[in-house]
């Protein structure tokens, strides 16, 4: 476990351990849920490295990250709508139709966690955990079907959110990539949105799960583009966060070394940030 001093990562964002102590009430409610449907899952990205090298919550991280395959996903995606508690609301592109994700999420009702490029999104914006489907990969033409995928996935985020990640600068640099958002953005208003969301939901599962035992997996809802080894993340292993038991990839150290080669070393300072909400609101209006 690495001891971190966290004052410089949360001067400005007095609310975070509070927005993590949520987030953390979802997970063990996901959890739940999952024990006892028998449905896998796996910690994910930062979560997955906070509980390897700080067993629970990176410092800064404000948010946590769950990784399904597909099959399991889906069932969860039924299940959770007569089974998560009445506290939680699970959101999808069936349940908020104006997501700009291809993945979903469970927030929690009566709360806020506003990222500045959705602020003027109509959607449910409460503190939340991230539910990403994992698809297996084919055989030959990994990379070129990565690659086709991902676009597809910021051809979605492009068309639906006209500003630019992160709070505004005063820099020209990123005013000048304000501009070119807001250009992107307009120029997919002209790409049909059903026939996107059709390709989107048929192109990823392309390729169907037959077991776990080899092939390789990723998901394609994320920037980082990584082919995991399917006995690298199944069957999940249980570790430590915040003092709970969840499940993590089977092979933590493959897994963590494939996304951030060195994961043990601590990133420079000024990348230790998270999403930067604009509004976060920790009671119900």
């Amino acid at each position: 476990m690495t001891d971190i001093k966290t004052d410089d990562y949360t001067k400005n964002f007095p609310e975070l351990k509070s927005v993590q102590k949520i987030e953390l009430g979802i997970l063990i409610e996901f959890d739940r849920v999952c024990r006892k449907n028998n449905l896998c899952y796996f910690l994910d990205s930062g979560t997955a490295l906070g509980a390897a090298r700080h067993k629970g919550f990176i410092p800064w991280d404000d948010d946590i990250d769950v990784g399904m395959p597909r099959p399991d996903y889906d069932r969860f995606m039924e299940i959770a709508k007569d089974e998560l508690g009445e506290e939680f609301f699970l959101q999808n592109l069936e349940t908020d139709p104006k997501i700009p994700f291809p993945y979903a999420k469970i927030r929690k009702n009566g709360t806020e966690f506003v990222e500045w490029n959705k602020r003027n999104i109509d959607m449910h914006h409460g503190i939340y955990i991230d539910i990403f489907p994992y698809d297996r990969l084919p055989e030959d033409g990994i990379d070129e079907y990565m690659d086709y995928c991902r676009e597809l996935n910021k051809k979605l985020f492009k068309r639906r959110i006209p500003d630019r990640v992160g709070l505004p600068q005063s820099g020209l640099k990123w005013k000048i990539g304000a501009i070119a958002r807001r250009l992107q953005y307009l120029a997919m208003q002209l790409t049909p949105e059903k026939s996107l969301l059709e390709k989107l939901d048929h192109d990823y599962t392309k390729y169907e799960y037959l077991g776990f035992e080899s092939g390789k997996s990723t998901c394609h809802s994320v920037s980082t583009k990584v082919a995991y080894s399917n006995d690298t993340l199944f069957p999940p292993k249980e570790i430590e966060f915040e003092g709970h038991r969840f499940y993590a990839p089977a092979d933590m150290d493959t897994y963590l070394t494939d996304m951030y080669g060195d994961y043990m070393k601590l990133p420079p300072v000024e990348s230790r940030v998270g999403h930067r909400p604009f509004v976060v609101s920790l009671e119900e209006k």
